[in-house]
């Protein structure tokens, strides 16, 4: 096998493990309709604060990316962030999210003035860091890659269940749709820009310092929503 084989099944590896966000208990009980609606209530809020920080993390990538045909498609997945045009939902996608939020009781004012928990904080945090503090190739791994790589096969099944479990309409639901399309179109490891770029043993260790972080703060992100909601 290739080095480059090998640093692709490594990553790929990596963010299929057992802190996949997919795998985390908070995620699963929703999934199963045993997390109560408050609790899913301050689901919805910490969730959507780092939706709505997320496009300026996609617009800081764009500016520092250095390959012009990745530049387009960040361009265009910061155009859909931030009007849904490409999908036609015709809404940014952190409106969206209140659309699902409002279907499962909580108000637009109690998302948009909502407090950040420290692990939401955190991985807010992470996004700034990442894109504008450590090079394209890092903040891709880290806010690019290792979220693409977790989506496809979760919010798919996760929008499913919101349904089936508390009553939400597909429309409610299409903020998790879109995503599981539009990422399942993006995550294929072994094309992705940060393994064509990763062309050095140091270059390879910084991707997988990035993606492991990403994990970590995901993780940590959901355990911080548990404990807080007091649903654990």
């Amino acid at each position: 096998m290739s080095r480059s084989g090998a640093f692709v099944d490594e990553l790929r590896a990596m963010i299929d493990a057992g802190r996949a966000f997919g795998r985390h208990p908070l995620w699963l009980r929703i999934g199963e309709g045993r997390l109560p609606r408050p609790a899913l209530g301050a689901f919805a809020v910490q969730f959507f604060l780092q939706v709505r920080e997320f496009p300026r993390a996609v617009s800081a990538l764009h500016s520092s990316c250095p390959d012009a045909q990745q530049r387009i498609e960040l361009a265009e997945s910061l155009y859909e962030e931030e009007t849904g045009r490409i999908s036609g939902c015709n809404v940014s996608h952190p409106e969206l999210f209140i659309g699902f939020g409002e279907s499962v009781g909580v108000s637009r004012e109690a998302m948009v003035h909502g407090t950040a928990l420290p692990a939401t904080a955190a991985l807010i945090d992470w996004f700034e860091q990442s894109t504008r503090q450590h090079s394209f190739i890092e903040g891709a791994a880290a806010t690019n890659l290792a979220a693409e790589g977790q989506v496809a096969g979760a919010f798919g099944p996760f929008a499913r269940a919101l349904e089936r479990h508390y009553g939400c309409t597909p429309a409610q639901v299409a903020f998790w749709d879109i995503h599981e399309q539009a990422d399942r179109d993006h995550s294929a490891v072994g094309d992705h820009v940060v393994v064509r770029l990763a062309t050095t043993p140091e270059l390879q260790a910084a991707v997988r310092r990035a993606v492991q972080r990403s994990l970590d703060l995901w993780w940590g992100f959901f355990d911080g929503i548990e404990a807080g909601a007091g649903a654990r």
